[in-house]
């Protein structure tokens, strides 16, 4: 068990863009583009005091924040957001590459979307980029991604102040079937 002591020192340096993200995924859902599904961080609650958490715990490490299908694609991603022009590494933890390399051994898509906040951009950085960089740190090189090594195929264009991101992720699914020499 992981003691939770504070909820904000865990993160969640995200939530500006993940609630972005729930309501564009709201829209796919609505239009039968896709179905995503945010995975609920497992917490047991242990004590409750006037009505309010006072003790929880979590039972175990989240994977990431976001599974489901789209067009006939398994994906899971995360959502990460920066206000430098590079993504620091330590935002992904180490057991969730992990899960996102597992999924994508079962066929699956696995990728952050990422909000570079100064410059008002959303990437999404496939894992194989993520993997690249993170086993380079591994081994004493940069501790980040930076934006401009990001494929600008993988640029998310805004549609009224949202991420859209349903094409950038075709574009991904299309050019990841072309290196394996499989179809979509």
């Amino acid at each position: 068990m992981i003691a939770l002591t504070r909820w904000k020192s865990f993160g969640h340096k995200g939530d500006m863009t993940e609630n972005l993200i729930e309501h564009v995924n709201s829209i796919y859902e609505r239009k039968g583009m896709a179905l995503i599904t945010k995975m609920p961080v497992p917490v047991k609650v242990t004590k409750i005091g006037s009505g309010r958490i006072v003790e929880a715990y979590f039972e175990k490490r989240s994977t990431v924040d976001y599974y489901g299908i789209c067009q006939g694609h398994s994906i899971c991603f995360d959502v990460k957001e920066t206000d430098r022009p590079y993504l620091p590494l330590q935002n992904i933890h180490d057991h969730q590459i992990e899960y996102m390399l597992k999924f994508k051994a079962q066929g699956g898509f696995s990728f952050v979307i990422c909000n570079f906040k100064k410059d008002g951009r959303y990437f999404l950085i496939p894992i194989e980029l993520i993997e690249s960089y993170w086993r380079n740190a591994s081994e004493g090189g940069r501790k980040s991604i930076p934006m401009d090594a990001i494929d600008a195929r993988y640029e998310i264009p805004s549609q009224s102040g949202l991420p859209d991101y349903i094409v950038t992720l075709g574009t991904y699914i299309n050019s990841a079937a072309d290196v394996s020499g499989e179809g979509c």
